[in-house]
């Protein structure tokens, strides 16, 4: 599009170009604005003289700068005024060139060639960014499929190997599901959406150092002077199993993966207490990671509620009480109190 009050101007530049390009001819700035908002499609320049009456260059520049249809048109100024300050104002309201009359055909032309080429090569780079990006989803996606998969493959081991321990998972997950959208809702942990579905599918895992131990050892509870009982020690490496596990899986692929880095914390830490007296490394307090500090209540939970020998299981308020009396012992003490805060959302899918 050639915007100029002037018509010797207007024919000269349209028969300079008319060989090469298709030429709109306008000749006042307020057409040329009513032009462009009507034209189904938008021209791929636009030589604009600054002179005109009642809408100058400039003021047409600045409408459409500020017309997201239109703000990326290129403009070339096309004007007789031979200074400095004006040349300078035209850049600075976003022209692409500027060109001073008179100017020679063969100027005109490759003042124009040059544009129509830095467009073709924006346009070129906006394809292939586009297409890098589709092809960065679809890389993430089936990564994200894959991670999917490796947790379900595991599962399911878990599940042939003990179906106790497969359904154990599975629950857990949904719990921490529910507990994690709740400490969202409170206010106080700023996890986002995605962030809550990784941490609660990551969380199925947690137990896979299980498949290296023979079950044997799971039925085995040392009594100390007290009377109380604890895990093997057998049985307490399954959390440094299950992260070495995980560690190699992450070694396998040059993803940074946060599903990876949370099931791995969560593998190894989820049987850390808030006192220090847990393992494998006797973390104490907020040293632990919070998403095992939150995965060591969910887990004791559903150890409680559902375990092997169903004499022992406990009803959820009784369930609730023992993870109150674990407080500052076992349990982070404001994840305890948000725990039985949403107690009766946890009772809902633990009827």
């Amino acid at each position: 599009m050639i915007v100029d009050d002037n018509m010797a101007n207007l024919i000269l530049a349209r028969k300079v170009l008319e060989d090469i390009y298709e030429v709109i001819p306008v000749s006042s700035g307020i057409s040329a604005l009513e032009c462009l908002r009507d034209m189904p499609e938008l021209p791929v320049l636009v030589l604009l003289d600054i002179d005109m009456p009642n809408v100058n260059g400039f003021q047409v520049i600045s409408e459409m700068k500020n017309s997201k249809r239109l703000m990326d048109i290129p403009i070339i100024f096309l004007t007789a005024q031979d200074d400095d300050i004006t040349e300078l104002e035209s850049y600075n309201l976003g022209a692409s060139d500027y060109i001073k009359k008179p100017f020679t055909a063969n100027l005109l032309k490759k003042r124009i060639d040059i544009q129509i080429q830095l467009i073709s090569q924006r346009k070129k780079l906006r394809e292939y960014t586009e297409d890098l990006a589709a092809s960065v989803q679809e890389k993430a996606k089936r990564f994200v499929e894959l991670q999917y998969s490796v947790v379900e493959m595991f599962v399911d081991m878990l599940e042939k190997r003990n179906s106790f321990a497969g359904v154990h998972a599975k629950r857990v997950e949904k719990d921490m599901d529910t507990f994690l959208s709740f400490l969202v809702r409170s206010g106080d942990y700023d996890f986002s959406a995605d962030e809550c579905e990784t941490i609660s599918f990551a969380s199925k895992i947690h137990d896979i150092g299980k498949l290296c131990i023979k079950d044997k050892y799971f039925d085995i509870k040392p009594v100390d002077d007290k009377g109380k009982t604890h895990d093997s020690d057998m049985v307490k490496i399954h959390t440094i199993l299950g992260a070495e596990t995980i560690s190699k899986i992450t070694q396998l692929t040059s993803e940074d993966s946060n599903f990876m880095t949370y099931a791995m914390k969560m593998c190894k830490y989820h049987h850390e207490n808030w006192d220090g007296s847990g393992y494998p490394e006797r973390l104490q307090g907020e040293s632990i990671p919070l998403e095992a500090r939150i995965l060591a209540i969910v887990n004791m939970y559903d150890n409680l509620r559902y375990s092997q020998n169903e004499e022992k299981n406990l009803t959820h308020q009784e369930a609730m009480m023992k993870i109150k009396f674990l407080k500052f012992t076992m349990f982070d003490p404001k994840l305890t109190d948000a725990f039985i805060s949403c107690g009766r959302e946890i009772s809902v899918i633990n009827p």
